[in-house]
């Protein structure tokens, strides 16, 4: 009873919040970011990370993260025609490297972007453990990233890169904002051609799904969110090519909800008419290294 109390109070506050845009600034949730996902890993809290053996992620679950996410993109890269090999890719905020595992063996140099020190050395482990099981593993360089100012990564990542993905960390970025100058990031380190590849928390007609832009701490697994034409157009205004969408209202990996995936492509010199991109609603388809920190120089 007490717990179903003080739930009730949390989402009148949120309520509240909402209605009378009682909002914290970009740089404080930025800063309270910075230092939630900086602290040390622990076996109470890294399951955050998606640390192998945490929580629900056993092996067999905790591979399939990647593997279902690789195979996506590899669907939608045949979809599109792409034959060219990945050379370089980014995996922005790695965690415990489920993703990394998967897609780090598919090219020849691996970004691995991730606030947590603790976290880009699990990282690296678990992409040497999978080196001993699958094809020659890619170059892996770690970037460790400051929330607060996450432009000077492009100190460190090349403005070649075939892929840029971000997979299960929008919705704990600060703000809405802040997620399209993560875009914006990976526009800019991508080659003509290349692929930013990201998943989202969708909004329903609920005032409960909507972003927060206040408490970081006390709502990290909800602090942003898009209505589903929202991150579409977000591509299409800062100039990437929307070519498919996904939703998944539950996925199966992990203990969450309303997921949404989508594929930008940067377009090369002059861009052409295309058809219809195809979006994909629950499988039916229809037309629609050493640790581098990036500081300034």
């Amino acid at each position: 009873m007490m717990h179903k109390i003080l739930r009730a109070g949390r989402l009148g506050e949120d309520r509240v919040r909402q209605i009378l845009h009682l909002n914290e600034s970009e740089s404080r949730l930025a800063s309270d970011a910075q230092e939630f996902w900086t602290r040390p890993p622990n076996e109470k809290n890294n399951f955050w990370w998606h640390w192998r053996g945490s929580g629900v992620y056993t092996d067999q679950q905790w591979l399939a993260i990647g593997r279902k996410h690789l195979e996506m993109y590899r669907r939608w890269e045949r979809m599109l025609g792409i034959n060219e090999p990945l050379r370089k890719v980014v995996d922005w905020g790695t965690g415990g490297g489920a993703n990394a595992v998967a897609f780090a063996p598919e090219c020849e140099t691996f970004y691995g972007v991730e606030p947590s020190a603790d976290a880009l050395k699990e990282t690296k482990k678990q992409l040497a453990l999978a080196n001993t099981t699958t094809k020659s593993m890619a170059k892996f360089v770690p970037v460790q990233l400051n929330i607060t100012t996450p432009e000077e990564v492009m100190n460190v990542i090349p403005r070649d890169i075939d892929l840029f993905y971000c997979l299960y960390v929008y919705e704990v970025f600060p703000s809405k904002e802040y997620g399209q100058r993560i875009l914006e990031l990976g526009r800019d380190m991508l080659k003509p051609g290349g692929c930013a590849y990201i998943q989202i928390k969708y909004q329903t007609d609920s005032w409960t799904t909507r972003s927060r832009r206040w408490g970081y701490k006390r709502g990290v697994a909800s602090m942003v969110s898009y209505r589903v034409e929202e991150m579409w157009e977000m591509g299409e205004a800062i100039g990437m090519t929307p070519e498919a969408m996904h939703l998944v209202p539950k996925p199966a990996e992990v203990p969450d909800f309303r997921y949404a995936y989508y594929l930008f492509r940067k377009p090369l010199l002059a861009q052409t008419h295309k058809p219809a991109p195809s979006v994909v609603l629950q499988g039916v388809s229809h037309i629609e290294g050493d640790m581098t920190q990036s500081r300034g120089r």
